[in-house]
């Protein structure tokens, strides 16, 4: 069991939440809070140093470097699923192990190189949250963890992801 402290920290924006609506309306303000998340993200990792980027939000929690490739990496997964949503029927989503991709090479690069995939999969977020009819988000896939969703609840899901690590790289000593 953990303390109201230590969920605080692992969850520094409580839990997903639905989307408020299923209309335009909705897609335009995830699409322009995902476009703020990533600019703040980019505003918060630039100029950090080694040390900073090697601190965690609480005991046992990754480091910002760590988060940062992790949410990129999630970030390009979550638009895929979106995208294979959107143009397959049944889809099942392919869940990722995300603690095993942070000990690929690439997890080392520097964060500019995370930052730079996070923003390439933002555009392409934006432009199907504006683009796509909001009716299309009533698609289904089945997560093999979490059962059947909708494609509103992808979004809303992978819209939390976004800002969650964010919240929890702002919560390092010293950020």
């Amino acid at each position: 069991m953990t303390s109201p402290a230590q969920d605080a920290r692992r969850f520094p924006i409580g839990p997903i939440q639905d989307l408020p609506g299923r209309d335009w309306a909705a897609l335009e303000e995830v699409a322009a809070r995902m476009e703020g998340a990533a600019q703040e993200w980019h505003d918060l990792l630039s100029g950090l140093d080694d040390t900073a980027l090697s601190r965690t939000s609480r005991p046992g929690g990754w480091t910002v470097r760590q988060l940062a490739h992790h949410t990129a990496d999630a970030h390009v997964h979550g638009l895929n699923r979106l995208r294979y949503g959107l143009t397959t029927e049944e889809y099942v989503i392919q869940p990722f192990d995300q603690d095993a991709w942070l000990t690929l090479p690439d997890a080392g690069l520097p964060v500019e190189a995370a930052l730079a995939l996070l923003g390439a999969a933002n555009v392409r977020w934006a432009a199907l949250l504006r683009g796509v009819s909001p009716a299309e988000f009533s698609r289904e896939v089945t997560h093999p963890h979490e059962g059947r969703q909708d494609l509103w609840r992808l979004v809303a899901k992978h819209d939390w992801h976004l800002r969650h690590h964010l919240a929890q790289a702002r919560l390092a000593p010293g950020e």
